[in-house]
């Protein structure tokens, strides 16, 4: 039986008997006597036909049913008669409570006690039972309710500040969770399992980082065990460290065969190893352990979503101090052939536009041009350190048509560094002027994201652009930046950042070509969460 089951009997355990009413046949007693019980039962029975307004008869029969008979239901039949000629018995209700309970009925289990609570409001015994009862039934609400009426009646007790930090963590609200266990925690230190629960929250709020710090403290104060290093696998899961976590997982496998939340760690590890085909068959095993749950809901989607093919329709605009304003509409899909192949295609219209004597116009004067472009190209994972990419396409302005490519390799060599090596050709749409001279600029970038720990991230790029007018560009940019805030709603990171680039001459063919640039710039990445699946993510810039 589940533990919440076993708190809640026990708690009903503590009830007072009933006191004697109606005589009992002395027929029975001598049965009894004889444990002869069925043969009790069907004298009790027999008498209460005659009269079946004897709620205490009827209790009897339900005690014998539960203890000498073990029939659970049969108990809760007998109850359900005694409570209907005695209904403001409040330890009647709770005793019928307990014997659905013991039948693994739980709803009628939460509606027999919901009534004695209802009788007797201030009943402790009754209220704890009832949050038990509750929260093993899903009615966290309910549960919610009994663990803050139980807390203005002893407003220290610690097995109800406990249940209200774990059903607020079971109802999503994690916030509140957390504080809770903080405050269950300044009473009770030494309590290592709830340290762990605690833990838990920290994480699945996402501030990774202050789950390591905890697990350490943890470590120092608790030593090791497996629960603790299934605590510490499962954060570095999900702060995509998956090398530590995977090795983890694997010493712990031997003893944990069939674990869930070992399995569930794995699949996670996996799917962030850039490892998606051994991150499914995870995900199939770990399935059967939990199915229907949302947990595996949860999981399932997180794993196939970026597996699944897509299309997705975008639109820019961006408009410029130069009198030069551009929009861009749009539509890019992907067809995943196999968790390591995907085919992907697209095309856009782009509209520029340049103020009249801005100097970016076409060399005619139109201050106006569109360019078409459509692609198609292919990914392919080598392995989980490599990710090769090409596309190939074409582009046309005003009857000018233009070779586009691009070719590109992802590598992560460890979980710390992802790098991204790229070339591409286009056309140089910054304004009608450079469109309509055919500017062509071949880019070579090398993208650089390096997190030392799980708060700082340090984004870098180097490149070197030719263009077809025979100019030259470098370009260097490093942005590091801190996580500040990781709560259930908002998540926020400040940091600075640096770019600087140059140009080998200005030929005035509608593109600005410094020799030197520098700019400077405070930093801040906002996201908002909507839901587990979406949010809102805004990125500022401050700088001269």
């Amino acid at each position: 039986m589940n533990r919440r089951w076993m708190l809640a009997l026990a708690l009903l355990a503590v009830a007072p008997l009933p006191a004697a009413a109606q005589p009992i046949p002395d027929t029975g007693l001598r049965a009894e006597t004889q444990e002869q019980w069925a043969d009790a039962v069907a004298i009790y029975e027999q008498a209460l036909q005659a009269n079946p307004a004897q709620a205490p008869l009827w209790e009897r029969i339900a005690d014998i049913r539960a203890t000498q008979l073990k029939d659970p239901a049969g108990s809760a039949r007998a109850l359900r008669e005694a409570v209907k000629h005695a209904p403001r018995d409040a330890r009647l209700y709770a005793k019928l409570s307990r014997a659905h309970a013991t039948a693994q009925q739980a709803p009628a289990a939460q509606a027999a006690i919901d009534r004695a609570v209802e009788l007797e409001p201030g009943n402790a015994a009754y209220l704890r039972a009832r949050a038990e009862i509750a929260a093993w039934n899903g009615d966290h609400a309910a549960a919610q309710d009994s663990y803050q009426r139980l807390l203005v009646i002893a407003p220290n007790d610690p097995e109800a500040q406990l249940g209200t930090a774990r059903v607020h963590h079971w109802r999503g609200e994690l916030a509140e969770s957390e504080r809770a266990y903080q405050a269950y925690l300044l009473q009770h230190p030494d309590a290592a399992a709830v340290w762990l629960e605690s833990i838990v929250v920290v994480t699945e709020l996402g501030d990774y980082a202050r789950a390591l710090d905890m697990l350490e403290i943890y470590g120092q104060r608790f030593g090791d065990s497996a629960a603790y290093r299934q605590q510490m696998a499962r954060v570095l899961a999900w702060a995509e460290r998956p090398t530590q976590s995977l090795d983890i997982v694997a010493k712990l496998a031997p003893t944990l065969a069939d674990d869930y939340e070992l399995g569930y760690t794995r699949t996670v590890a996996l799917h962030h190893a850039h490892r998606p085909r051994e991150a499914l068959g995870s995900l199939a095993e770990v399935a059967l352990l939990r199915l229907g749950s949302k947990e595996i809901n949860d999981l399932t989607r997180f794993i196939h979503t970026p597996l699944r093919s897509n299309a997705t329709l975008g639109f820019a605009y961006s408009a410029g101090s130069d009198d030069v304003s551009l929009r861009r509409f749009g539509v890019r899909g992907e067809y995943v052939i196999n968790p390591e192949t995907r085919l992907f295609g697209g095309g856009d219209r782009q509209w520029l536009h340049a103020g009249a004597g801005s100097g970016f116009e076409k060399p005619d004067g139109g201050a106006s041009i569109g360019y078409n472009r459509a692609w198609l190209g292919i990914q392919h994972r080598l392995s989980p350190a490599l990710s090769l990419d090409g596309q190939l396409g074409h582009g046309s302005a005003e009857g000018d048509g233009h070779v586009i490519y691009q070719v590109g390799a992802d590598i992560q060599p460890v979980d710390e560094l992802a790098l991204r090596l790229s070339r591409r050709q286009d056309l140089h749409t910054v304004s009608p002027r450079a469109a309509k001279l055919g500017i062509e600029r071949r880019a070579n970038t090398l993208d650089a994201t390096w997190t030392p720990d799980l708060r700082y991230t340090v984004a870098s790029r180097l490149a070197y652009d030719t263009f077809s007018d025979g100019n030259d560009r470098w370009e260097i940019q490093l942005a590091p930046r801190r996580a500040i805030l990781r709560s259930q709603r908002f998540n926020l990171d400040l940091g600075v950042s640096g770019a600087w680039f140059g140009y080998d001459r200005d030929p005035d063919n509608g593109y600005y070509a410094p020799a030197r640039y520098q700019r400077y710039a405070l930093t801040a990445f906002t996201y908002w969460k909507l839901s587990d699946d979406d949010g809102v993510s805004v990125a500022f810039g401050l700088g001269p």
